[in-house]
């Protein structure tokens, strides 16, 4: 916030007050948190084995990177919400640009579950970005797809919308959706070129394998990125095989279960008796999701591998995935002279998220657009209609989404 002004500073001072006094107590509470953590992590870290990344050269071969992004929330009016989606690819040979390509569509939803409507446009983002990667690999065979996340990342809920019938051209009904994505996220896993660069990761598989193994006492109680941003050297990877015997998947299903237990009353060693119960639950629940979520048997996902991957001590280190034989090592080391220096991510992942990423208001802006069109439209005379359908849902405050 160098630069800018304090936005706490324009409410009642009352309310400062009180709040600069949170932040003193909230520093003191962090403080206590980092210290207990780094004791944690330091009788953990003789477990962890990191490879040497060395650099080779991008020299005659080809990159594709894919990415999409969509309205963080919908413009909401009394007649509708309305929401956008963008997705693209580039291709690069050497660190050199040769080709893009952009996409971007629209979704309009007058039914009341805002949840739904959610999941249905991850899924046409999602749509569009296997498309553009496709495309881009049909017509350039590029030595590596970085995609952006986990291959399932659009699974989430998908079942909700299974029924749903949709707008949508080519597809009667969200399962028929669903079924083309799932279908061609697969098509790219089979490639053996698909690599998901994966910037926001969220799981606990490390504790859940510490807690299985060696108890609760012994968790470091934190995400595995943080974990490994304090131990990662730079120039390195890590794979999770390197130290769990289970897909880590399983492992952080299996401690958000724990812990959940754990909130509900359950003791320490009531758990310690039910852990082989546990493991088998999360493995359970998992395919359970793939069946509802995406019409998927687990045994027609072929066998997927987690990494992390650092280039510079500076920013934290990236999660990886990729088919079981991927040359991850060689692919790491591919991008180990060709990343960003402000975000540790190979640098067309960050070139192509820039391109298609989009910006705070662009779907308040899109709104406007249809409803200017609606305006000029003579076949409704009656605009009174129009400026209905179009007020804000909550007038207090001006939307700009």
């Amino acid at each position: 916030m160098e630069g800018e002004e304090n936005p706490i500073l324009n409410m009642p001072r009352p309310i400062v007050d009180a709040l600069f006094k949170s932040a003193d107590v909230e520093a003191e509470n962090a403080l206590t948190r980092i210290l207990s953590l780094k004791a944690r992590v330091e009788k953990v870290k003789k477990l962890f084995q990191f490879k040497r990344l060395g650099k080779r050269s991008l020299e005659n071969r080809r990159i594709v990177a894919v990415d999409g992004s969509m309205s963080t929330a919908p413009s909401k009016r009394i007649g509708s919400s309305f929401a956008i989606y963008s997705a693209g690819y580039m291709v690069f040979e050497g660190d050199k640009l040769i080709d893009e390509k952009y996409y971007a569509g629209s979704l309009s939803w007058i039914e009341g579950r805002t949840r739904n409507f959610g999941v249905l446009l991850k899924l046409l983002m999602a749509y569009t970005e296997r498309k553009a990667a496709l495309e881009a690999y049909w017509k350039y065979n590029p030595d590596f797809i970085l995609l952006d996340g986990p291959f399932f990342y659009f699974r989430g809920r998908c079942r909700y919308i299974r029924d749903v019938r949709l707008e949508v051209k080519g597809f009667e009904k969200g399962l028929d959706l669903i079924e083309d994505v799932r279908d061609k996220t697969l098509t790219l896993i089979g490639t053996g070129r698909a690599v998901g660069v994966i910037r926001r990761s969220t799981g606990r598989a490390i504790d859940g394998w510490i807690a299985y193994r060696f108890g609760e006492d012994s968790c470091v109680r934190t995400r595995d990125k943080h974990v490994l941003t304090m131990l990662m050297p730079e120039m390195s990877l890590w794979s999770y095989d390197s130290l769990l015997d289970d897909d880590p998947y399983t492992y952080t299903t299996f401690y958000y279960f724990y812990r959940y237990l754990r909130q509900k009353g359950y003791t320490v060693q009531e758990l310690d008796e039910r852990k082989l119960d546990l493991i088998s639950q999360s493995k359970k629940h998992i395919e359970k999701n793939l069946r509802e979520d995406l019409n998927l048997k687990p045994e027609k996902i072929p066998k997927l591998k987690r990494y992390y991957v650092r280039y510079t001590s500076t920013t934290s280190p990236f999660e990886v995935e990729a088919v079981e034989g991927t040359d991850v090592i060689g692919f790491s080391e591919l991008f180990a002279g060709f990343y960003n220096q402000t975000t540790g991510l190979p640098l067309p992942t960050d070139l192509i998220d820039n391109m298609v990423c989009l910006p705070k208001g662009s779907t308040t802006a899109f709104t406007e657009e249809v409803e200017a069109r609606l305006i000029k439209n003579r076949k409704l005379t009656d605009k009174t209609t129009i400026s209905d359908y179009f007020a804000y849902l909550n007038p207090q405050k001006k939307e700009f989404v």
